[in-house]
């Protein structure tokens, strides 16, 4: 009997509304995040949230009917409260604060906080006091800034009463995405420090058998799945034990979506085609037989010449 959850990352820079559509039509998923809204002294307008994040006009569920989680990042706490209030009224059901983005473009927010657990605890107490109680909210963090031996303070000042859930990425800071230095292993002695909160793991789940091996490793049954999304298209499916990893044809037929999707827009021809090439791009990292056609496709300037390439290889899988 299956017993995983599943959460489609926020993925700054890769999941926007459009491929958010698309992932989530496919994988499966129990919720998705929205790209982290910046907070600054400032509080978001109403514009901005529904600009940042589409499915407000859809009950903040995507086209297929997911639920998307509202994740924000900054370093202000009245302001990141009463930018969360707003989506709320919006009709957000749930709050993500975003302690974990390790980018060097991020400067005082995101990871760049770990550093300072007191202030992290008061933006979340902030935030959970502003929010009505029915809103459930989440932090999101990485073991540590420097060493993983300070998870333990960070997880016990981001622990307030009325905070759902803490996705840990099992990383630091310092380790950005270096394969080797994920440790799911220091997420184990965790749970304790936040007895009112349940953890998910994240960090290169990509497979059933990664999710089955976390799971044994972190004791946790929430997993938060990133760029696997996009080599497996129905990745919370295949995890939860409901289907088989995509073949390479279903693979290139979704990112004929993609450029669908995104041809919807007011994007211009050049960034449909870069999106549909950066879903290529992280699909063939765990697909190396993807790597010739992905070089033949990056080659290609319209909308019209990609579409004729991914289809003609699609007949050409099918025949394998």
């Amino acid at each position: 009997m299956n017993d995983f959850k599943v959460y489609l990352a926020p993925l700054e820079g890769l999941a926007d509304g459009p491929m958010r559509k698309v992932l989530c039509a496919h994988g499966g998923y129990d919720l998705c995040f929205s790209e982290f809204i910046r907070v600054t002294d400032i509080i978001v307008s109403e514009k901005t949230l529904i600009r940042e994040v589409p499915e407000f006009l859809n009950d903040c569920k995507t086209a297929d009917g997911t639920d998307i989680r509202i994740q924000f990042l900054g370093d202000n706490p009245k302001t990141m409260a009463q930018s969360a209030v707003l989506a709320n009224r919006l009709g957000a059901r749930s709050i993500d604060i975003n302690f974990g983005c390790p980018s060097r473009f991020v400067h005082h927010s995101g990871a760049m906080l770990l550093k300072e657990p007191e202030l992290m605890h008061e933006i979340v107490s902030e935030v959970r006091q502003a929010l009505d109680p029915a809103c459930d909210l989440s932090v999101k963090i990485r073991l540590g800034f420097l060493e993983k031996s300070e998870a333990p303070e960070i997880v016990k000042a981001i622990a307030v009463d009325g905070v759902k859930e803490i996705t840990i990425h099992c990383r630091t800071r310092k380790d950005l995405y270096k394969e080797e230095a994920l440790d799911w292993s220091a997420m184990a002695n965790l749970h304790e420090l936040a007895p009112q909160a349940e953890l998910i793991a994240n960090g290169n789940i990509n497979s059933r058998e990664d999710a089955l091996k976390c799971r044994d490793i972190t004791h946790c049954t929430t997993m938060m799945c990133g760029r696997g999304a996009f080599p497996t298209p129905n990745l919370a499916k295949v995890i939860k034990g409901e289907a088989e990893p995509y073949s390479n044809a279903e693979v290139l037929k979704t990112d004929i979506e993609v450029i669908e999707e995104f041809s919807k827009t007011d994007r211009t021809e050049k960034i449909v085609m870069d999106r549909a090439k950066q879903f290529l791009g992280y699909a063939r990292v765990h697909r190396k037989e993807l790597n010739p056609f992905f070089k033949e496709f990056c080659r290609c300037v319209t909308i019209a010449d990609g579409l004729k390439l991914l289809e003609n290889a699609i007949i050409s899988e099918d025949d394998k």
